[in-house]
């Protein structure tokens, strides 16, 4: 008599084979996280960066076509004057959606376009990744905010107030500006103020602001005096994770895109500069005379 041996054939996985798999699975998510945060930020810089090679490329090919005229400073580089109304104010453009670099408003509205719209790809690269992410949680600073335009970042590049201008230390064309490798084109701004006082985001170190203005027009505006208005952005790789001491990207006007860090808004070796001049103010003076005096 043949005798038959029962063969049982298991499928699948017991519950506990199932936990180890996913308790190995977290392990190697979390082994693989600040690895996958490392790569998001630096492709986050490596866009930005080209975004503004990008804004050298297309204001060279400006200054080329234009008699080697700057675009004026005075808010029409990106957006006609206009374009500026009571529903869609300065202080609010660089995060209303309602004028969309690709929306109807702009679109529809041919004279609405700044004088560096077209060579810029009708304004569609416009705005550093890291900034939308930032800008969105921070908010706008502007005097002239309307709460009914909801923040929806569009740009975060802004022009040096001092080229395309008759003010002192402006000039209009590329020849007149004092050293081309030092002096900025285009860099970029924060949402907020930089200063001691301020109730949410205090700037320690500080004994005064670096700035009191936020980002409200598409200039920006460094005084030579110690009355402060703009500043370079400072939340490009942080110290400590203070989005108030990191940097700018910035690209200057011969062309050469840098960073311009906290320490280096806030004091500068450049030489010959009256007491009191130094620091950003070094960037951003675009005359090759020089202001006389303390401006105490």
């Amino acid at each position: 008599m043949t005798s038959h041996a029962k063969i049982h054939i298991r499928y699948g996985f017991t519950i506990w084979e199932l936990l180890c798999i996913v308790f190995v699975i977290i392990i190697l998510i979390g082994l693989l996280m600040p690895s996958l945060s490392r790569v998001r930020k630096q492709s986050k810089k490596v866009v930005c960066l080209a975004i503004l090679r990008g804004y050298s490329v297309s204001g060279l090919m400006y200054l080329d076509d234009n008699n080697n005229d700057f675009p004026s400073g005075e808010n029409e580089w990106l957006y006609a004057e206009e374009s500026f109304t009571p529903e869609h104010p300065l202080g609010c453009r660089w995060h209303d959606m309602a004028m969309a670099p690709d929306g109807k408003m702009m679109a529809n509205n041919p004279e609405y376009r700044g004088q560096m719209w077209d060579y810029l790809n009708h304004g569609k690269y416009n705005i550093c990744p890291e900034f939308r992410s930032i800008a969105g949680s921070r908010g706008c600073e502007s005097p002239n905010h309307l709460n009914s335009i909801t923040i929806n970042p569009q740009y975060s590049y802004v022009i040096n107030s001092y080229l395309g201008s008759v003010k002192e230390g402006g000039v209009l064309k590329g020849s007149e500006v004092r050293d081309p490798k030092k002096v900025f084109f285009f860099a970029e701004e924060n949402s907020w103020t930089l200063r001691p006082d301020h109730p949410r985001y205090p700037a320690s170190g500080l004994d005064k602001p670096l700035s009191n203005r936020a980002l409200d027009d598409t200039m920006l505006t460094i005084s030579s005096t110690e009355q402060a208005q703009d500043c370079f952005a400072t939340y490009h790789e942080p110290i400590s994770r203070s989005y108030n001491l990191g940097g700018s990207n910035v690209v200057f006007v011969d062309g050469h895109v840098d960073r311009i860090a906290i320490e280096d808004q806030l004091n500068n070796d450049e030489r010959g500069w009256p007491e009191g001049m130094i620091g950003n103010i070094t960037y951003a003076w675009a005359a090759k005379t020089l202001p006389v005096g303390n401006p105490d």
